[in-house]
């Protein structure tokens, strides 16, 4: 995709240094980190997806192992660390190159990832979890 900046990094158009780089992944930093310590990085495929749905079942295994090796060396970095990915603008997703964010985690950094609760009413959660398994039936069918 030849407007994608996670495209241009990887085909070495935009320059930029990388943590860890094979075949099919690259990890860079995120040039705007979510703790004021930084170390937050990037994994990203190096083919383009769009969304997580779309990457091929091998690339996301690969994907997955240079996680947990970053994971390794990032919870050694900072005191936690929170993996995330988005998929769609409602979600957060502001590049439509899948990737998935490694932020490293420190007492007290002000990052809050607290998510709010809702309690479901009356059969909402039925609803939803027939909805749901529904959906699932027609992905496998």
């Amino acid at each position: 995709m030849e407007n994608c900046v996670f495209c241009k990094i990887i085909n070495n158009i935009l320059k930029t240094d990388k943590l860890y780089e094979d075949d099919n992944v690259i990890v860079i930093l995120d040039i705007k980190p979510a703790t004021i310590k930084g170390g937050h990085c990037l994994v990203i495929p190096k083919k383009h997806y769009k969304l997580i749905s779309d990457v091929d079942d091998e690339i996301l295994c690969k994907i997955v192992k240079v996680i947990k090796k970053m994971s390794k060396v990032l919870l050694k970095f900072g005191e936690g660390l929170n993996i995330m990915q988005n998929n769609e603008r409602v979600s957060g997703q502001i590049i439509d190159h899948v990737h998935f964010h490694l932020i490293p985690r420190f007492s007290g950094d002000g990052v809050d990832t607290a998510l709010e609760k809702y309690d479901y009413k009356d059969d909402e959660m039925e609803v939803v979890f027939n909805k749901i398994k529904n959906l699932l039936k027609e992905a496998d069918s």
